[in-house]
């Protein structure tokens, strides 16, 4: 009775209807505690569930100690070097580290890391996870140097788990890109902005969204670098496929032409900086 409730759930949750999913989630964990016992696996699977479409809707504060519960069991009833401890652990890190307690996130991710090691595979998807938050909680921390090879171990794991030009690689390949970018090292940044803007446009064409931000991404870089040419045909690409997207009079519109402002302000191009300002402005009241 408790697994159909549950897959219920996680059904409703995975058809984005939330609020169905959440009663579902509640309803199994109950029916769960009742047939198996308050300390039982599957009543961690169920807690599990619940505390991550609790996390979806924002209540990261009523989904941790759903998480931590999960945890205790599973270490409880199924020893602490088993897979379902190392994912709950990997859980509970990004957990805290979304609430911002990241000497916890930390800790608990480095538990993951070990787990995960010994019980799944040092190559694997959740390796990789791992290792991404790890970075995350790092650079969060302002410990740069030390988020560094977290970033290139989860490349190196995204290649080889999904191939050299996957959606995951081109992910990776931001993250790292955006730390040699805060660190000002603009000249490592600008290959892996241009590497995962190809990836970008190879997946899904030259008019999505997530290409503009690519585009943006590598124009940034390029200022840094002086290359203010390039960098200008990028921002402008970049507006193009935003405008197309949102249409005129849009706040993510009227954002790329302040964008494009800023950046010809920032060049001694002051006059075309004030044309796009006037351009937002004529976009909003018509």
């Amino acid at each position: 009775m408790w697994e159909e409730e549950n897959k219920k759930a996680v059904d409703l949750f995975q058809k984005g209807k939330l609020f169905e999913a959440l009663e579902s989630a509640k309803s199994a964990l109950k029916i769960a505690e009742k047939e198996l016992g308050p300390e039982h696996p599957g009543v961690a699977r169920c807690l599990n569930n619940l505390a991550e479409i609790n996390r979806s809707q924002g209540k990261l504060q009523e989904a941790l100690p759903l998480w931590e519960r999960s945890l205790e069991i599973r270490q409880k009833f199924l020893g602490p070097k088993h897979p379902e401890v190392a994912l709950a652990y990997n859980n509970l890190g990004g957990a805290y580290f979304e609430l911002e307690m990241l000497n916890k996130a930390e800790a608990a991710l480095r538990k993951a890391f070990r787990v995960i090691e010994e019980s799944i595979g040092a190559e694997t998807p959740i390796m990789a996870t791992c290792l991404n938050n790890l970075a995350s909680v790092n650079r969060a921390m302002g410990r740069f140097p030390a988020a560094k090879p977290y970033y290139e171990k989860v490349i190196y794991l995204q290649e080889k788990l999904r191939g050299s030009s996957s959606l995951e690689v081109g992910v990776a390949l931001n993250d790292l890109a955006g730390l040699f970018e805060s660190l000002e090292r603009y000249s490592e940044s600008e290959p892996l902005y241009r590497r995962a803007l190809a990836i970008a446009e190879e997946h899904y064409g030259p008019y999505h969204q997530n290409v503009s931000s690519s585009l943006n991404n590598l124009a940034t870089v390029l200022v840094g670098v002086g290359q203010y040419q390039e960098a200008e045909g990028l921002l402008l690409r970049a507006h193009d496929i935003t405008e197309k997207n949102f249409g005129l009079g849009n706040p993510v519109t009227n954002d790329s032409f302040e964008n494009l402002a800023n950046f010809y302000q920032g060049i001694d191009r002051p006059d075309e900086a004030d044309r796009m300002r006037q351009k937002a402005k004529n976009s909003c009241a018509s």
